[in-house]
């Protein structure tokens, strides 16, 4: 919608309206990360100790008829010789978990895992169907519907009477994340300029919720105190219904121009700014229909190309990777040498500098090395940690790889947001949509993935890091095949459909470009070629592919 940006510009592209706006929404990000990340304390495996029984020690009381056995060893962390409970188990671990309620050890100690996987397919779910929601009955009205519900799930799984109704209250909150999540990040770039969406789309409450868990569990150590806490302490941002209002943008996407005027009027009183013109929003009507009636896009069109299906498999890579890697060093802090109450706040903390390392590096250095870096650092981190595994010396270093698990954390953290930002760029406009939302549903699948891997740890101790650092690191060598696009036009329409030659020769590096009006521009590549784009008469877009020599390459 080029005219309601116009709008925007005269109301102030990032105005104290807006700013109030994004600090109200952002915070919906806090009680989401609790319910989010729950299962670290929730799930949170105990020490145990299980009685050696002596028959020497035994001695019987006739007048009873009963045995009492006296057992003065123990043996610790350990299940009998077929991997189950041992009669008498005693969990000495100060807090309590849904581990040692319901004996989710030794045979059944894959069932934690399994819950955490089974609330990240519930994210995956919750996330489509919230946002065809939002499209179809407004953001806010979804918004606020989809977070009570999941603070309501949540304060009701803690009065999970067994491990399988938890589960099934899990899937719910992981659907009902997904649907506050994508709303959340949608909703305030439909009010700011597009100066300000890379510092919105980074910048949140985010890390601030995982920081605050950290003391919640380590003063509420019952598990369903915990959730119960988490879930109702939450209620208090419903208070925000009255200053948080409808898109805008969506209001005259669904013709409501007379809804949209007065909450752009709203804006420009709060921002102390005269009211536009707002004749320019019938311009943004007639817009968007004639946007409905062009051609429509699949998901096929992502691939429609060799270049455009190069990087389009490289942007979703990187989400997933994004996502797997994010959660899984998230979730498993618990395995790390210190206290873990100490490490999870800390592991919230290293986002914060991450993320403001994004919104000042991206704009000087490009998105392909700001990308590239922090994916790097993601994967050598975790390789660090796994050399010290298997050097023996964990114990020795125990700092130095939690520390090294914390720079991970934060290079996975900062690679996130940059891979969001250049995913918004690298589409062409018609499928950038389509792109995104491709991008997206990879990250939850590697959220799935996560808890999964982590659960290798198990077996092999090491092998959960040699996976996420081996994903960090293709994924910054694979950076340098998307092209670049800061400070470059975006691309506009899609070329047309490749012959089966073009397939053969998708090795050749192209640039994206953008043509406006009849203005006719010009992209080089590596291989001394321009690809001259020029409008015909009918309005469509010539290609001519020319070899320049050394001279003439500028």
């Amino acid at each position: 919608m080029a005219q309601f940006d116009e709008v925007l510009d005269e109301l102030g592209s990032f105005g104290p309206f807006q700013l109030r706006l994004f600090l109200v929404v952002s915070l919906f990000e806090t009680p989401a990360a609790w319910a989010m990340f729950l299962p670290v304390f929730a799930a949170a495996k105990p020490t145990w100790r299980c009685p050696v029984q002596s028959p020497d020690l035994s001695y019987g009381i006739d007048w009873l008829n009963t045995t009492i056995s006296t057992a003065l060893n123990y043996t610790e962390n350990t299940c009998t010789e077929s991997n189950t409970v041992c009669a008498g188990i005693e969990y000495t671990s100060d807090f309590t978990s849904i581990v040692s309620e319901w004996d989710l050890i030794c045979d059944r100690g894959h069932l934690p895992y399994t819950i955490t996987t089974i609330q990240m397919v519930g994210t995956l779910i919750g996330a489509c169907i919230a946002g065809q929601l939002a499209d179809t009955f407004g953001r806010r009205r979804v918004l606020y519907s989809v977070y009570l519900l999941l603070l309501a799930v949540g304060f009701f799984s803690s009065f999970s009477s067994s491990w399988q109704m938890f589960t099934v209250f899990r899937f719910f909150i992981g659907a009902f994340f997904g649907g506050t999540m994508v709303i959340n990040f949608v909703m305030p770039l439909e009010f700011v300029g597009c100066q300000w969406r890379t510092f919105c789309g980074c910048i949140g409450f985010w890390a601030v919720g995982v920081m605050l868990l950290a003391p919640l569990a380590y003063f509420i150590q019952q598990w369903r105190h915990l959730t119960a806490v988490c879930s109702v302490s939450g209620l208090v941002l419903m208070a925000t219904w009255w200053c948080v209002p409808e898109s805008p943008r969506w209001l005259i996407q669904k013709g409501r121009i007379i809804e949209a005027k007065v909450i752009i009027t709203r804006i420009a009183e709060f921002n102390r700014k005269p009211v536009p013109d707002l004749l320019k929003l019938n311009s943004c009507i007639q817009e968007e229909d004639k946007e409905e009636k062009q051609e429509n896009y699949s998901y096929w069109d992502l691939f429609r190309t060799p270049v455009l299906a190069k990087t389009s498999l490289i942007m979703i890579f990187a989400w997933f990777v994004s996502s797997s890697v994010y959660y899984g060093t998230s979730l498993n802090v618990g395995s790390l040498s210190g206290d873990k109450y100490i490490n999870f706040f800390l592991s919230g903390l290293v986002e914060i500098p991450a993320l403001l390392f994004v919104v000042f590096i991206n704009n000087r250095i490009g998105r392909r090395w700001t990308l590239s870096i922090l994916m790097m650092v993601a994967g050598l981190s975790c390789f660090g940690i796994l050399f010290l595994d298997v050097t023996g010396k964990v114990e020795e270093q125990a700092a130095v790889m939690t520390g090294m698990a914390l720079l991970g954390k934060a290079g996975i953290a900062g690679g996130w947001a940059a891979a969001q930002v250049f995913s918004a760029e690298v589409f062409p406009t018609v499928v950038r949509n389509i792109g995104v939302a491709a991008s997206a549903m990879a990250a939850r699948l590697g959220g799935i993935a996560a808890p999964q891997i982590i659960y290798l740890g198990e077996f092999s101790r090491p092998l959960p890091y040699v996976i996420f650092g081996t994903l960090g690191i293709v994924c910054a060598l694979l950076t340098f095949l998307l092209p670049e696009t800061f400070n470059q036009p975006l691309p506009d329409r899609l070329p047309d459909r490749p012959s089966p030659v073009a397939w053969l020769s998708c090795c050749q590096t192209q640039q994206k470009y953008l043509v406006t009006g009849d203005h006719e521009l010009q992209a080089q590549d590596s291989r001394h070629k321009t690809t001259d784009m020029s409008p015909t008469q009918d309005g469509t877009v010539s290609l001519v592919t020319k070899t320049l020599t050394p001279d003439s390459s500028h």
